[in-house]
């Protein structure tokens, strides 16, 4: 009974020791605030400006990096994607509506299961189902501009002498999906555009 005493006081004194040190010896982490989602100057967006967004939302918010990167392996690498999307459109295994680079690129981000590159579909699908979700469902959340705008440097750095997309274009392209802007507000500003 003695010892069986013992054991009951040992394990007692070892939990109040590792609760006292989980209480008060490690430091308590305080999370950051989740980010505050940025407002789109559509007066002042130029072409640089909207590719600029885009190479932002590829390495902040689209979380594209993570797995598009040459370290893990998880997913193709995205460099050639604008070149060999015609080879991609022309694939049996291509399931798909896109017709050229650019509505490919924006379909790969909105239904990535159209076409899988081989080697990169989830384990016993036969590379048919992407692991990659819809950038517009669960936490990326990214809206048509915000695709339209990752899509942008792509196209534009990958294609070979891609053309420069006009400011009145590409700030129409803007207006068009912004939610704040009633249409003759849009209008109004739409036709005080320089070409």
């Amino acid at each position: 009974m003695k010892h069986f005493l013992q054991v009951i006081a040992f394990s007692l004194l070892m939990i109040g020791f590792f609760a006292g040190f989980s209480n008060f010896g490690i430091p308590e982490i305080q999370p950051a605030p989740p980010p505050v989602q940025e407002k789109l100057e559509l007066g002042a967006m130029t072409p640089e400006r909207f590719i600029a967004l885009g190479e932002k939302l590829f390495n902040g918010k689209g979380t594209c990096v993570l797995c598009h990167n040459a370290v893990g392996g998880r997913a193709p690498l995205l460099e050639q994607s604008a070149l060999i999307a015609g080879d991609r459109l022309a694939d049996s295994r291509y399931q798909g509506s896109a017709a050229d680079a650019q509505a490919y690129l924006v379909e790969s981000l909105l239904e990535p299961s159209a076409y899988v590159v081989a080697g990169f579909g989830k384990a016993g699908s036969g590379d048919t189902i992407s692991p990659m979700p819809s950038v517009r469902a669960g936490s990326i959340g990214l809206s048509d501009v915000e695709v339209d705008a990752i899509v942008s440097p792509a196209s534009r750095s990958r294609l070979p002498s891609p053309p420069e997309p006009s400011r009145k274009r590409v700030i129409r392209k803007c207006l068009m999906h912004h939610p704040g802007l009633h249409w003759p507000a849009r209008m109004k500003f739409w036709r005080s555009l320089p070409v």
